[in-house]
């Protein structure tokens, strides 16, 4: 939660909502000074971790198209331990996957119902 308070749509319960900071795109890793020395020809390799090539960009392109965009509300219909995270934006119910959940940043408004507070 270090972007002013929002955290990611997964983290939230079923009944709360929320508006949307934005969307996380997949990043490369790389930590200065982890070069790595291969038996054979003397050769020194930088440790990467590559995940995709366009930094996310199909991903955040996929989910406007969807209604997901910065400033609409979300809320959670579905979210258990496994499965999809089901969430309304508007009047449409869409199944996300977990690890696309953990990538939307969220702005949350209200607690569950029932939670008192």
């Amino acid at each position: 939660m270090s972007d002013g308070g929002a955290m990611p749509l997964s983290f939230m319960a079923p009944g709360q909502s929320g508006v949307l900071a934005e969307v996380h795109g997949l990043r490369h890793h790389y930590r200065e000074g982890e070069d790595i020395e291969h038996a054979g020809p003397v050769k020194t390799y930088r440790r990467a971790h590559m995940y995709h090539t366009d930094r996310g960009h199909r991903l955040e392109h996929r989910l406007k198209h969807m209604g997901l965009i910065p400033g609409a509300r979300v809320e959670i219909i579905k979210n258990s331990l496994s499965g999809p995270v089901i969430v309304r934006v508007g009047e449409t119910r869409l199944g996300l996957a977990r690890g696309v959940a953990s990538r939307i940043m969220v702005f949350p408004e209200a607690g569950p119902p029932g939670a008192g507070g």
